[in-house]
């Protein structure tokens, strides 16, 4: 067993919360640009993204030294794309691969929004998910569709993907309409230094865990062996090809041997009542 692709094989000691889909009253959110983000950092959060419907929110940063903002959209065509860190939005008549590429042109994170929402579970289908290339990852865990039609939850979208051998991340997102939302899933970056740019690499780059919950404190993979230290954590899940559970540890911590992973391999960790939180993928041979 190799590993061909590990996005934690460089670690350092500070981790940063952050939400990366909240809408404002610039399209069908409840607060304010400034009042979201003061929100936010009541929260305890270090970074959020301001992603309304087809505009561009301009919050004077120096105002919030507490929190970073990133300057974002939802890209909101016949299905929903997320652009973070960019600086302007796209024709809804552009094919999405075409907003993809033009979106990493401008340095920016893609993610494909909410798979599974609607009446027939397919805001996103399979074969789009497949046919499409180069974007960062999907949503795995959406909060407001837990109040709409469909699934807030993407794990059997996203283990069709990995077991194709197709490399892209699982984050957590709010999608923040209402202020009852805010607190009920992050993504957590494990980073070098607080700033934007070291947030948006390690979003790119994998080094982050998702959650609606669960605080993980420590995860290495090297030598063969999945490390995943919580600090709130009941039950630890190995998952590898075609969401299958490889092996399952009860407590707060866990070592899992690699051995057995065909493809990829996820950490999944369960808390009290309906927290979660889940690692991202490691490619092995």
């Amino acid at each position: 067993m190799a590993i061909l692709r590990n996005p934690y094989a460089q670690r350092y000691p500070l981790w940063l919360k952050g939400n990366l889909h909240a809408h404002t009253t610039l399209s069908d959110g409840e607060l304010s640009p400034d009042d979201t983000i003061d929100a936010f950092i009541r929260r305890g959060y270090d970074f959020v993204a301001l992603t309304d419907h087809d505009v561009i929110a301009n919050p004077n940063e120096a105002h919030f030294p507490q929190i970073l903002v990133f300057a974002g959209v939802e890209h909101s065509a016949q299905q929903h794309i997320l652009r973070v860190n960019i600086t302007g939005t796209l024709p809804h008549d552009l094919s999405y691969q075409s907003v993809i590429d033009l979106t990493l042109q401008e340095g920016g994170l893609v993610i494909l929004n909410h798979p599974n929402w609607g009446e027939n579970f397919d805001h996103w289908r399979d074969s789009q998910l497949l046919h499409l290339q180069r974007y960062h990852g999907i949503e795995i865990y959406n909060n407001v569709i837990e109040y709409l039609e469909g699934s807030p939850y993407a794990l059997d979208r996203w283990d069709r993907l990995l077991s194709e051998g197709r490399q892209v991340w699982g984050y957590a997102n709010e999608d923040t309409h209402r202020v009852f939302q805010m607190g009920s899933a992050w993504n957590a970056v494990n980073v070098r230094e607080r700033s934007k740019e070291a947030v948006l690499d390690a979003l790119k780059d994998g080094r982050f865990y998702a959650s609606t919950g669960v605080v993980i404190e420590e995860i290495v993979v090297e030598d063969g062996y999945y490390r995943v230290h919580t600090m709130n954590a009941r039950e630890l899940r190995l998952i590898s090809l075609r969401g299958q559970v490889i092996e399952r540890v009860s407590g707060s911590k866990a070592t899992f041997s690699l051995s057995k992973a065909g493809v990829y391999a996820r950490v999944e960790v369960i808390g009290e009542g309906e927290a979660r939180a889940w690692t991202q993928p490691v490619f092995v041979e």
